[in-house]
């Protein structure tokens, strides 16, 4: 008994120390509850309220910044009050203009300190946010990645029509319009993504680059007129691709020879006086008018190097024809006038989205094939630029965004090594799927690799079955309870009641989740599901859609594509035809009167 009583006597149990002591207990046991709240039992449950509010949420904005600031003023008056209850009692001894006066102070103190918390903390974590929907916890709060989560990836997969785009893209890209960061987007359903979005950037003083050959405020690229020897293996790549090296060795032997002649031609066409012939179009009309007219070429270069490297070639037991065709089906697109001027003219400089908040739109139509292989040789262009610096920092500029809906369409085969190091060059990957089996497309251990490197997944309704069979599995079974009733004739009737385990969500519950409905997973987090979003619904960004744009175009003229007969006939003096002469082994052939011109 004296021990009881020496601790119940003890400070812990004063009027002061209990009442401490209690709220201190309380303050835990709801810290504990949302952490670890579940929704029933086993091992399924969803993210909990702490998890997505702690990671998710974003506390410099309304309506997460009035309950941190409310919780913030609750403290310091809780402190007050526990000093003056500790002190004199309670506020029943204080004067009433003191028990006033130090209210103000608690109030003031806590907005001083929520202050200093935003402009310190809070301000940096809400620069360059992802909003992945709006989800209820007393309010409709919405949830969003910070920016370092954006660089490690997001996928979005649904069927058509679910709002991968107008729920995940657009509202996404017009609020990076007010961010700090450049975005690429590539539009499959273009001008729709210049129409909706652009005009969101030119509000806010932000240049908006169109790459539609379409277009008529399409700007001109062109890789070739300024690259250097030294970039030539970049260029290839651009046009090509990566190199397989996991083909057969004849289809090895074959690319690389093609590589080889593309290469030599490029330089050859760089030769040219007139500095609008330099350009990947001209390539293509040299090589489209066949072996002879390439040997014609070649002749009057007046460059020996040159011409020795093409000897090779030009040989009788050469595969020369088979090389120029092989090259000619990767160039095809430039066969047609519009997109041939849109890659005559370096007006885009790639640099500049490193350097300043710009967005760039490049059209990948379904329908055009041929716009869509010069949308994948801009995107590898853009991909040669982050290798060029892969590591940089804040000071280095701008976080550049890819927005890639429908990018199993591209052929841009170094897509898997890119998600693998961009994210240290400050560039994330938001792309869209219909179902994963598109991804595989690319080989297995790459299509393996995009999804390994994609910290955040977006599930939409109308997923293969195959995807919501894993889903499911994933998010685990919960506990419900089951009641039975049996009946006989000596016991009448007996009610038993016990608990199964069923999945928390089935498949057919995921494949057919409501429209306005996304189920994520990011790393670190259980699965939790959102309301989407709208471009078209959200009124807030229902006002920024399809606001007046101007497409950023560095020269006003108008885009023509090159064209062959234009070119001069270098005059060459009569001791330089002899030389010339010598060369026989390359013959000039006939062509029909056009004519090359060379420094």
């Amino acid at each position: 008994m004296d021990q009881i009583n020496a601790i119940r006597n003890s400070l812990l149990f004063d009027d002061q120390g209990f009442f401490i002591l209690v709220g201190g207990l309380l303050v835990l046991l709801v810290t504990v509850g949302l952490r670890n709240k579940a929704k029933g039992g086993a091992t399924g449950r969803y993210a909990s309220a702490y998890d997505c509010l702690t990671h998710l949420g974003n506390w410099a904005r309304f309506p997460l910044a009035l309950y941190a600031l409310i919780a913030v003023c609750a403290g310091f008056i809780l402190m007050v009050f526990a000093w003056v209850y500790h002190h004199e009692g309670g506020f029943s001894a204080m004067d009433p203009d003191r028990a006033v006066f130090t209210l103000g102070a608690a109030l003031i103190s806590a907005l001083l300190f929520y202050w200093l918390l935003y402009e310190k903390v809070l301000i940096r974590s809400d620069k360059n946010r992802y909003a992945l929907g709006t989800k209820w916890y007393g309010l409709p709060l919405a949830l969003s990645l910070p920016e370092k989560d954006r660089f490690e990836h997001l996928r979005i997969q649904g069927r058509a029509g679910t709002g991968k785009t107008t729920g995940f893209m657009f509202p996404q890209l017009i609020a990076d319009a007010q961010g700090d960061c450049s975005a690429v987007f590539l539009d499959v359903k273009s001008p729709e993504g210049f129409e909706s979005i652009a005009g969101a950037w030119t509000e806010q003083g932000k240049k908006v680059i169109v790459f539609d050959p379409y277009h008529k405020g399409c700007v001109g690229f062109e890789p070739l007129g300024d690259a250097t020897a030294k970039a030539d293996s970049k260029l290839a790549d651009i046009v090509f691709g990566k190199f397989n090296t996991d083909a057969t060795d004849t289809s090895k032997w074959f690319a690389a020879q093609e590589r080889r002649m593309f290469l030599l031609v490029c330089r050859l066409v760089r030769g040219y006086k007139d500095r609008g012939q330099r350009c990947l179009p001209m390539v293509y009309q040299l090589l489209a008018r066949g072996l002879p007219s390439l040997k014609a070429a070649v002749t009057y270069c007046r460059d020996e190097e040159l011409q020795e490297k093409f000897g090779a070639y030009f040989g009788p037991y050469s595969r020369a024809q088979d090389t120029l065709n092989g090259i000619l089906n990767q160039i095809d697109l430039f066969s047609e006038p519009k997109i041939a001027a849109a890659f005559s003219r370096p007006d885009l400089n790639l640099d500049l989205l490193f350097q300043e908040p710009t967005l760039l739109i490049i059209a990948s139509p379904h329908s055009n094939s041929k716009v869509r292989t010069g949308a994948a040789m801009l995107l590898r262009a853009l991909m040669q630029k982050v290798y060029g610096k892969p590591v940089r920092t804040a000071s280095d500029g701008p976080p550049i965004f890819f927005y890639l809906d429908e990018f199993y369409a591209l052929h841009i085969p170094d897509m898997a090594d890119f998600a693998n190091t961009s994210r240290s060059a400050r560039v994330g990957l938001v792309t869209g799927l219909q179902t994963e089996d598109q991804l595989y497309r690319y080989e297995r251990h790459e299509a393996a690799s995009i999804l390994a490197n994609t910290k955040t997944n977006v599930y939409l309704q109308g997923c293969d079955i195959k995807t919501c069979d894993r889903l499911s599995v994933q998010l685990g079974n919960c506990l419900v309870k089951d009641k039975r009733v049996s009946r006989s004739m000596k016991m009448g009737a007996t009610i038993s009641t016990g608990y199964v385990e069923r999945p928390l969500e089935t498949p057919d519950a995921i494949q057919n989740l409501p429209l306005d409905e996304a189920l994520i997973f990011t790393g670190g987090m259980r699965g939790f599901k959102v309301k989407q979003i709208s471009s078209y619904k959200n009124r807030r960004i229902r006002k920024k859609i399809g606001l007046p744009a101007k497409a950023y175009r560095p020269v006003d003229a108008p885009l023509v594509a090159p064209n062959y007969k234009d070119l001069d006939l270098p005059e060459i003096p009569l001791e330089e035809k002899s030389a010339a002469a010598k060369i026989s082994a390359l013959p000039t052939g006939q062509d029909d009167g056009e004519t090359l011109g060379f420094h």
